[in-house]
């Protein structure tokens, strides 16, 4: 079967969209022990619609799973929930969305579906024996499913004598895809009846949505079937408004040509025509059926991110191009307030279309979140452990690329906290703690960064463990003596470091924390973790809110140029020599406003040799980044620009050793290349 892009694009976004309400719904009735009507109603619905779609998009094993877990929602909802085995209930689910994620993963990566969902379906069908209190059925007795049967289509025994039936059917106003919906219609119509013909004929394309937006799908079918059988068939199409089922004599001129007695289906091209000159007559004459008066406003549409990440590259071009147009206009010594007027009338309209932009690529956490519910589930259940995950912030919005990013390392984190982190009841109990683990699951907006925060009541880090595996492995740089406990929890996200003795499907190998780290470091955030022995751990992601656009200021190190985000500035000053002074260990300290920073030199920091050295030449910012407050000196002050952030070239990688303290570049309209300050690695 060949399946368009755009249906199959619908297919995969709204089963996502039904899993992860379905999980939902699990995760709230696991922790009451059961469901209860309205959730068991839910799932019955989810399952309901999951089937459908499936069987019209002919993925038959879908279908079949989809199906026989409606069958036991509807045999727990026949008998008021009763007091079934709701452990082995969820479990059953749970296994069922596992198998549904991992075959739509395969769907876009274009890859075939060929999971086998027999044994799921197996085990679903023991499941519903015991909870009829019947016991399995023999296999010799055991009835095979028609392989020609999908899990939307009722079993249909042809007569003979076979009837011509006008089908027509309208969809709801907000329905969208009436062509993909109509493409339903005809699937299901293909196991009842041998010949049948459809207008609009070609389901393709926009003209078809719209002529079955105003006029509705008519279908022409010949079948052996009770008419009342096809219309309880064909209403369990997905957003139908109306299905009319109307017997009509086989002669009649307006059964198509294709489909009339003494005709096979060779006609159809003839057939489209009559049906097409009829479709024109239905609707130039207004007997089109239902003439809708007014079509209700799409509020929400589904884009392609790809779409989303070129108008969001275009905006930082436009950004750059209108830097380039006002900073190279040369008006000589004349006044020119109408260009001066446009240019910002412009740069209103760039920043206004940028915040537009900007919004539509914004999304909550919760999507990321709910993720970790499954998580956490699974592992608790495999290590025999008792945990509760608690979601702090889940409406925090952040860019769709930042969530592609955040989504491995916080699987690494959460992974390690339930394996690592949380201890066994016993354990826990004995420590004077409470039997249920806890991990804490947090995100916040703090300026132009939000914060994730992964904290667990665990037994926390063990400096001497970690210390002595880093010895092990050759991995310090500098004595332990001179070590905080910063510096040694943070040894953990080194390549090839673990604690873990014994390799699992989970850990110890290695490998995970340094994932995280690079995956943060690649927006442009930065990763944290403090530890409280015997009381937990808290890992703290600091994350940009946004991943292109940023307000900043622009200064000079020698012959570089830097930006620094306008959010971290507090202030910059020409710095009193008085006021600098250093303290016992060697550091530059200053004092503003009464109170004492340390003072940076951004030359040493970056190595530059031909800045500015004497402090009366230079000045001094005053920074705030996520845990500290400190000053930079710096040569001289440009102003503030707003610019448009890229990444660092991966050749930099190999021409340089370190690039602490840069989170990326930016390029003006003068053409200049400027580096983006990191103000968390500076230090």
């Amino acid at each position: 079967m060949n399946v368009d892009e755009s249906m199959l694009d619908v297919y995969i976004y709204e089963t996502q969209q039904l899993l992860e309400s379905l999980e939902n719904t699990l995760f709230a009735g696991e922790n009451d022990k059961k469901l209860n009507t309205e959730q068991i109603n839910e799932v019955f619905r989810i399952m309901h619609t999951i089937k459908g779609a499936s069987a019209m998009m002919e993925f038959e094993h879908m279908a079949k799973l989809a199906h026989s877990l409606e069958d036991m929602f509807a045999l727990i909802r026949e008998n008021d929930a009763g007091s079934y085995d709701w452990p082995a209930i969820f479990d059953n689910v749970f296994s069922a969305i596992s198998f549904f994620n991992g075959e739509l993963a395969k769907l876009l990566d274009k890859q075939t579906m060929d999971g086998d969902s027999s044994d799921l379906i197996a085990k679903l069908k023991l499941l519903v024996a015991r909870m009829k209190g019947e016991s399995a059925a023999p296999a010799a007795t055991a009835k095979k499913e028609p392989e020609a049967v999908t899990a939307e289509t009722p079993v249909f025994d042809h007569k003979g004598d076979e009837a011509y039936y006008k089908v027509k059917l309208f969809f709801e106003e907000n329905s969208q895809m009436e062509n993909i919906r109509a493409f339903g219609v005809v699937q299901a119509v293909r196991k009842i009846s041998v010949r049948f013909a459809h207008i609009p004929e070609d389901l393709n394309g926009d003209a078809a949505t719209e002529e079955i937006r105003n006029n509705g799908f008519l279908v022409f079918l010949q079948s052996g079937e009770n008419p009342d059988r096809i219309k309880a068939l064909l209403e369990t199409t997905l957003f139908l408004k109306s299905c009319s089922v109307l017997p009509i004599d086989g002669d009649d001129e307006e059964v198509p040509a294709a489909i009339r007695q003494g005709r096979d289906t060779a006609g159809a091209e003839a057939a489209h025509e009559t049906l097409q000159a009829k479709a024109d007559d239905h609707q130039a004459n207004g007997e089109g059926g239902v003439s809708l008066e007014s079509v209700a406003k799409q509020n929400f549409i589904s884009v392609n991110v790809n779409k989303l990440d070129n108008l969001l590259n275009i905006v930082g071009e436009i950004v750059t191009a209108q830097s380039m147009v006002i900073n190279n206009a040369d008006f000589g010594d004349r006044q020119h307030d109408s260009f001066d007027s446009a240019a910002q009338q412009l740069h209103s309209l760039i920043n206004e279309l940028q915040d537009i932009v900007m919004s539509i690529r914004m999304i909550p956490v919760s999507t990321l979140f709910q993720k970790m519910r499954r998580l956490v589930r699974d592992m608790s259940k495999k290590f025999g452990k008792q945990i509760e995950l608690e979601i702090i912030g889940e409406e925090t919005e952040v860019d769709k690329n930042v969530i592609d990013y955040l989504s491995d390392p916080l699987l690494h984190i959460i992974r390690n906290s339930v394996d690592h982190g949380i201890e066994d009841a016993a354990t826990r109990t004995s420590n004077g703690k409470p039997a249920y683990g806890k991990i804490t699951l947090e995100a916040r907006m703090t300026g132009s960064d939000v914060i994730v925060t992964i904290t667990d009541d665990g037994g926390g880090l063990s400096r001497d463990n970690i210390l002595k595996k880093a010895s092990e492995k050759g991995l310090l740089t500098k004595p332990e003596s001179e070590m905080s406990d910063k510096e040694v929890y943070g040894l953990i996200f080194l390549p090839g470091f673990s604690t873990k003795d014994q390799v699992t499907e989970f850990s110890g190998r290695g490998v995970g924390m340094d994932v995280v780290r690079k995956n943060i470091g690649v927006i442009g955030g930065s990763v944290t973790v403090d530890s409280t022995p015997g009381m937990g751990t808290t890992h703290t992601i600091r994350i940009p809110l946004t991943l292109t656009i940023v307000d900043g200021m622009k200064f000079n190190v020698g012959k570089m140029n830097f930006i620094v985000p306008t959010v971290s500035v507090r202030s910059a000053v020409k710095p009193d020599v008085k006021d600098i002074f250093t303290d016992p260990e060697g550091n530059e300290m200053i004092m503003l406003l009464g109170n004492v920073y340390s003072l940076i030199r951004l030359s040493r920091f970056f190595n530059i040799e031909d800045a500015v050295t004497d402090l009366a030449d230079g000045m001094v910012m005053h920074i705030a980044s996520e845990e500290r407050e400190f000053c930079i000196f710096f040569d001289h002050l440009d102003g503030e620009y707003q610019v448009v952030v890229k990444k660092l070239p991966n050749y930099l990688k190999h021409c340089s050793s370190s690039l602490d303290g840069v989170s990326g570049c930016a390029i003006l309209g003068d053409g200049s290349i400027n580096l983006i300050i990191d103000v968390n690695s500076v230090q």
